[in-house]
């Protein structure tokens, strides 16, 4: 919300936002992965209406274009909610080079909105409850036995293990890189 416009406090909406910050943070990281080449997903770009490969040398700097909307939007009244809904786009950007978007963040983003985006992992914004009954090791090990049921197709055992950790206050995530988070009770 804008600064000058009241917010009511909620414990769902302070999970919001922190779920939007772990989602612009694993933004970041992807853009990192880019960089060094370990993201898997980062294949070549296709443009849909043709079907053609965007040649690698066509990445342009759009980041001119965010500096001057970031500035506009903070001369204008401060409005950072304006700024806030352009950033998944400005990550996610596929023509602009992710060593041009890195920069942004760090030089530009960071500063003015004190994020520090550059600098986080998805590991850092783990927030382990007071009532977790459980180690991160544990939670490790367990995860390692689960993907060994999982690639044995013993679903049940598998199944067992995942409802296991969420009685212990751990959310498991199948596909995410990071594989689990503590599930925050509100």
């Amino acid at each position: 919300a804008h600064y000058r416009s009241e917010l009511e406090f909620s414990w769902e909406g302070l999970q919001a936002a922190f779920v939007r910050l772990k989602r612009m943070v694993r933004l970041v990281v992807t853009v990192k992965e880019k960089i060094s080449g370990a993201n898997p997903f980062n294949e070549p770009l296709v443009m849909r209406s043709t079907g053609e490969t965007v040649p690698e040398s066509s990445l342009s700097d759009r980041t001119p274009v965010w500096r001057t909307l970031l500035h506009n939007n903070l001369a204008a009244d401060l409005g950072t909610p304006a700024i806030l809904s352009h950033m998944d786009s400005w990550f996610g950007d596929r023509f602009c080079e992710p060593e041009k978007i890195l920069e942004f963040i760090s030089q530009d983003l960071d500063p003015t909105l004190g994020l520090h985006l550059a600098y986080l992992t998805p590991e850092d914004l783990r927030i382990r409850p007071a009532t977790a009954t459980i180690t991160e090791e544990e939670i490790e090990t367990a995860l390692a036995a689960r993907k060994e049921a999982r690639a044995a197709k013993d679903f049940a055992k598998s199944d067992a293990i995942r409802d296991e950790l969420i009685a212990k206050g751990v959310e498991v995530m199948d596909g995410d890189p990071l594989g689990w988070d503590w599930k925050i009770e509100i």
